[in-house]
């Protein structure tokens, strides 16, 4: 007991030195070890937690409840492997992004999660989670919809599909003042988007080239298809969004 009170007694001084980023980058480390205790030298005791789940939305008020619920969504797989991740503060808050693969004897899913944490003494003290669910990995689903979904760097920049015919444009030019791209750019294509019918295609061009694991995470997680990435020869991405 004395052993495990200084272990975590240490966590906890350790913790107050990290950066937010560095904060950010332990909590994705954490779940890739499934070191769940851990979860909670992370956050302050009392930490309030909101997490909009696919099927329900769940209020937490400490750090153990937290870590319990991360625990069954990813306790009981054999190995957990990072395909994106991104850690970066939005002004005061803390944004954490992760693309995750899940793999169990029975198969492998995909999850994306995005937190909007604040922090306080280098520890979490108040949390917003948006989750995708665990969905089936593309690859083995099958080659029609593996193909929908395509949207690798190699594609994108090859220019080799044709680009669909659009419906609406929307262009948006962080380095020109219109704001932080991964805060502003989203609820952008979301109103857009609010203009036309289901099926139409909304055509997105951007001037910073990290929005593309923002677009592709938001377009999963939205419904939204994300058809096509192209970049110019100018460095700008063109997004290709048709409406649910």
């Amino acid at each position: 007991m004395t052993d495990n009170i200084l272990q975590t007694e240490g966590s906890i001084k350790s913790a107050s030195t990290q950066t937010a980023e560095q904060q950010g980058e332990d909590w994705i480390q954490a779940i890739l070890d499934q070191d769940f205790e851990h979860l909670t030298a992370i956050c302050y005791p009392d930490i309030v937690s909101t997490l909009l789940l696919p099927k329900r939305i769940a209020h937490l008020e400490s750090a153990t409840d937290l870590a319990k619920e991360v625990e069954d969504w990813f306790g009981e797989y054999d190995l957990l492997e990072k395909e994106l991740s991104r850690v970066a503060m939005v002004g005061e808050k803390l944004a954490i992004f992760y693309r995750l693969r899940c793999i169990v004897s029975g198969g492998v899913d995909t999850i994306e999660q995005q937190l909007y944490c604040t922090v306080r003494d280098g520890r979490l003290v108040q949390l917003r989670l948006i989750c995708s669910g665990f969905q089936p990995d593309l690859v083995l689903v099958g080659a029609p919809l593996n193909a929908l979904m395509n949207t690798s760097t190699t594609n994108v920049s090859s220019g080799e599909q044709k680009a669909p015919r659009a419906n609406a444009l929307l262009e948006f030019k962080a380095n020109e003042g219109q704001g932080s791209t991964c805060a502003k750019l989203t609820p952008y294509i979301k109103s857009k988007l609010g203009g036309l019918s289901s099926g139409q295609v909304l055509e997105v061009h951007v001037d910073d080239l990290t929005a593309k694991e923002d677009i592709e995470a938001w377009s999963r997680l939205s419904g939204n298809i994300l058809l096509k990435m192209d970049q110019t020869a100018g460095q700008e991405l063109v997004f290709y969004i048709q409406k649910k």
